[in-house]
């Protein structure tokens, strides 16, 4: 694969207060229980990490820091990792404020300002990494110099766990039909549903399930896995078309185009 004309990173000056408050996935949630509680796709992605007290995990590009408290809460010692300081800073007032309510268990997670091509760990150091939403804002070569990291900072057998969105395939295929079917219920949608993401910029590396699984396989993990999921509950829909949504986004094949959420664990 040729990187020539691939842009280096994008800014971390980008990652404002006002994108993780209010256009980061779960900021609702993040804000009403102060980052004690996780929101729908950090619970499936929670739900998926396997993760025991004792263990030792990367959550890296933590973002607010919410999968780090979370493993704090169970007694699982987390290194949480981003390379926004902005991003670090509402992690850390969230750790505080977890801190302070003084749980029965907990093991306070450590921040480290690093980026994810460069992680400062020692090698098979982690059971479980944790990459959420991360592998859409990291340029190809970003992406596969961080693989290569997480990598070599897992223990033999330690698994990492991946998600991204949107998948390509429901931006090309389905949502051109999710568009038609709304507009035939009165509402107007752009062409390109990029154009409803105030912060799209930041993607710079959208994937499929086939590249993704791609990317995995060039690493050389030993065994690696890519599914959809869909873990919404569209409560925001009628009867009749929540129905229909959890349809599409559930039946194998037909989910394909129409699941827009992209899970991935690899084993190293």
């Amino acid at each position: 694969m040729q990187y020539q004309n691939e842009k280096t990173s994008v800014d971390a000056a980008a990652y404002t207060e006002d994108y993780f408050l209010t256009e980061c996935d779960g900021y609702d949630t993040y804000l009403e229980s102060e980052g004690k509680v996780l929101a729908r796709r950090l619970d499936a992605l929670w739900s998926f990490l396997h993760a025991t007290p004792g263990m030792k995990v990367l959550d890296l590009g933590c973002g607010r820091g919410e999968i780090s408290i979370y493993c704090g809460l169970y007694n699982i010692t987390a290194v949480g990792i981003d390379y926004s300081a902005q991003a670090l800073k509402l992690a850390q007032a969230a750790i505080t404020e977890a801190e302070s309510t003084n749980p029965t268990v907990w093991v306070r997670p450590r921040l480290l300002f690093a980026n994810a091509q460069h992680l400062p760990c020692p090698d098979n150091n982690f059971d479980r990494v944790i990459m959420s939403d991360i592998v859409e804002h990291l340029y190809p070569r970003e992406l596969k110099a961080a693989l290569q990291e997480v990598k070599r900072v897992l223990k033999p057998g330690g698994e990492l766990l991946i998600h991204t969105m949107p998948n390509l395939w429901y931006y090309h295929y389905g949502y051109p039909v999710f568009r038609l079917a709304q507009r035939m219920r009165g509402t107007k949608l752009p062409a390109d549903p990029r154009e409803r993401i105030r912060y799209v910029h930041l993607h710079v590396n959208e994937q499929s399930p086939t590249s993704l699984s791609c990317a995995l396989a060039s690493i050389g993990f030993s065994t690696w896995r890519v599914w959809l999921y869909d873990y919404r509950d569209y409560q925001e829909y009628e009867k009749l078309m929540r129905w229909i949504m959890r349809q599409l986004t559930h039946l194998p094949l037909i989910q394909k185009i129409f699941c827009d959420d992209i899970f991935a664990r690899a084993v190293k």
